[in-house]
């Protein structure tokens, strides 16, 4: 339809189906312009503006984005630099005025800005002048002695900055590369700049009088008199340590994250997630506290502990008040303790007393509304009350929290389905692109010439009739499970054989199965009656079937099998050999909506919302679906049903 209203225009057009083609086609045709999807195979919408934008071949090619995933001012996409970004629904009105506004565009080249001079000032308003900089400032003679420091260098490396030569400055004051390992002499900025070098960005950790750790961005010029001879250095320091906090703030939750992700059913999974955090914020212990909810008290569950480091002794449990983890259970909000060693300090004299670290904290960690356990930190440097660290220190103990309960249930991915925002923007994608083909092709129908017969439009309106209903199937399907979801829509519970449903269910699917020379291998036993809504069950187990079918390799095996544990409980087990789901994937696959990118991008079809449908049927009868997967080895779907109502 796109390809359409560029032809219309006077334009040739070049149609590519993923992004990796569309790169290679941009090189060979020069396009005046790209119109791409966000959502695409191989290299999508974000990842081909920023391989056109890094290839001096191609960069200045302008793209115009089209989505119906992203809002048009989330700022991911003004990040692509595109010239522009069309929402779906739109119609051909719209489409057309906006490719001919775009059409054959490039940005305008910036303007050059003119350079204005200074004027003399005598020493006094110089001096004054370099007081009121935020940035330190300091110059030295071609023999390295400081002949000028500002305030702010004074207050950024030492009181008397001034007076110590460039030679016993590593000597004088602990100055660090960014990453902590000591600089030396002829690698300071000052030092680089008498010996010729023009130094920009160089970073730099130093420490202020209270201890704490702060980072500069250091920039350094050589003073040359006229003869081009060197007759000293300059340089500026920036404070830079909220940004570099920023950074580390970020590491650090997409590190935790990255472990969640990679790592859900591992039995050291809340020992790696302690790891990422002490190894992204520089803390060489961590330990998780978890409630016993027997004893009420508090156990040590985790533990992360630099190899450098003195191992601290733990007790083995706290109760209420007990030491710096009891504290914060107590009071049900972070700790801070700068001074470990502080007469007014939480921390249990016993551990505080051979301890080598100098500051503390602790934070809650929360399921919901309730404490389920206590995360504790320890530190070598001064550690002050930080907002922004409190606040990403308690969105990780929420994630750890998750996580421990998600882990308990065997049902990771249920608890995330409250992602609002994905969530919408996944329902505007389903429902933006049929009704963005629906509209362009009543458009494209409706400009047809007076003359043009029906069968002449048959394809358009067939186009219209299949997302008509696409989108009503789709909307049937949303409310169902939101009414099931609620609680709006009652089970009728009744004892159900287990067996005859899943014969009924495998009887039905077999048509579907042998088209595509898949055999259904069924292992049931001769009847298991649990509590259930009879046709709740069939809707699930009819969704499991033919998700492991469609799934499936063409002329494999799909396993079914039903048994029954220790009279308390009946499994559902379906099994296909097809290409498997990505870890990173499996966490998202039972909430509305989602689709893995294996399914999304090879054409098999589906709403995303069988599975999601399978998690509240399994969860109405108060039991448990369990999803293992291995990529190119097939999926396995556990279900636990109790056997009597609950």
């Amino acid at each position: 339809m796109i390809a359409e209203v560029v032809r219309r225009l006077g334009h040739e057009v070049v149609v590519t189906g993923d992004g990796r083609a569309a790169l290679k086609a941009i090189a060979e045709h020069r396009p005046a312009l790209v119109v791409a999807d966000v959502d695409m195979p191989h290299l999508d919408g974000f990842e081909l503006c920023h391989a056109i934008r890094h290839d001096p071949e191609i960069a200045g090619t302008p793209v115009v984005l089209i989505t119906a995933y992203l809002l048009p001012g989330d700022p991911r996409l003004a990040a692509t630099g595109a010239l522009a970004v069309i929402g779906k629904p739109f119609g051909v009105p719209q489409l057309t005025e906006s490719l001919r506004t775009y059409l054959g565009t490039a940005p305008p080249p910036e303007e050059p800005k003119p350079i204005g001079t200074a004027g003399a000032v005598d020493r006094a308003a110089f001096d004054a002048l370099l007081d009121c900089l935020d940035a330190g400032v300091a110059a030295c003679d071609v023999s390295g002695r400081m002949v000028l420091a500002n305030r702010k260098m004074h207050e950024y490396i030492g009181r008397d900055v001034g007076d110590v030569p460039i030679g016993d400055a590593t000597c004088r004051f602990v100055l660090l590369h960014a990453d902590g390992s000591p600089l030396r002499t002829h690698e300071l900025a000052l030092s680089r700049a008498l010996a010729g070098e023009e130094v920009d960005q160089a970073e730099l950790l130093a420490h202020d009088d209270a201890g704490r750790p702060r980072w500069f961005a250091v920039n350094a010029r050589p003073v040359r008199d006229e003869s081009g001879r060197i007759t000293g250095a300059v340089a500026a320091i920036h404070d830079v340590t909220a940004q570099h906090r920023n950074r580390q703030y970020q590491h650090c939750e997409n590190e935790v994250l990255k472990v969640i992700a990679d790592h859900p059913h591992a039995a050291d999974a809340t020992d790696r997630i302690l790891a990422a955090i002490g190894v992204t914020l520089g803390w060489p212990y961590l330990r998780l506290w978890l409630v016993d909810d027997v004893t009420d008290l508090l156990r040590p569950a985790g533990v992360y502990a630099d190899p450098n480091s003195r191992p601290l002794p733990v007790p083995v449990s706290m109760g209420h008040g007990d030491g710096l983890a009891g504290s914060c259970w107590q009071r049900a909000d972070v700790i801070w303790v700068p001074d470990l060693h502080a007469a007014d300090s939480p921390v249990l004299p016993s551990i505080s007393a051979g301890s080598e670290f100098r500051a503390a904290g602790a934070v809650p960690v929360r399921s919901g509304d309730r404490i389920v356990g206590v995360m504790t930190f320890f530190a070598n440097d001064r550690q002050e009350p930080d907002p922004a660290l409190g606040v990403l220190l308690t969105g990780l103990a929420g994630l750890i929290g998750a996580f421990l309960e998600q882990r308990r249930s065997e049902v990771l991915a249920l608890h995330l389905a409250a992602a609002t925002d994905e969530y919408i923007a996944l329902v505007g994608h389903e429902l933006r692109t049929p009704l963005t083909s629906i509209g362009a092709y009543v458009d494209l129908i409706a400009e047809s010439n007076d003359d043009v017969t029906v069968g002449e439009v048959r394809e358009m309106l067939d186009v219209v009739q299949r997302n008509n209903s696409r989108l009503r199937d789709l909307v049937e399907k949303l409310l169902d499970l939101a009414a099931l979801e609620s609680g709006h829509t009652r089970l009728t519970v009744e004892p159900v054989d287990l067996t005859e449903l899943v014969e009924e269910a495998v009887g039905a699917a077999e048509a579907e199965a042998a088209a595509r020379g898949i055999t259904v291998r069924t292992e049931l036993p001769g009847d298991l009656i649990v509590a259930g809504d009879r046709l709740r069950l069939r809707q699930m187990t009819d969704a499991l079937l033919s998700n492991a079918i469609k799934f499936s390799r063409p002329d494999s095996t799909v396993a079914v099998s039903l048994g029954d544990e220790q009279g308390k409980s009946a499994i559902l087990t379906v099994a296909d050999n097809g290409a498997g789901i990505a870890p990173a994937e499996q966490p998202r696959l039972f909430r509305r909506l989602y689709r893995a990118g294996n399914a999304r991008h090879t054409g098999i079809p589906g709403t995303g919302l069988g599975l999601a449908l399978c998690r509240v049927v399994v969860e109405r009868h108060h039991g448990s679906i369990t999803l293992a997967s291995q990529e190119s080895t097939g999926t396995t779907v556990t279900v636990r049903l109790p056997r009597e109502a609950v």
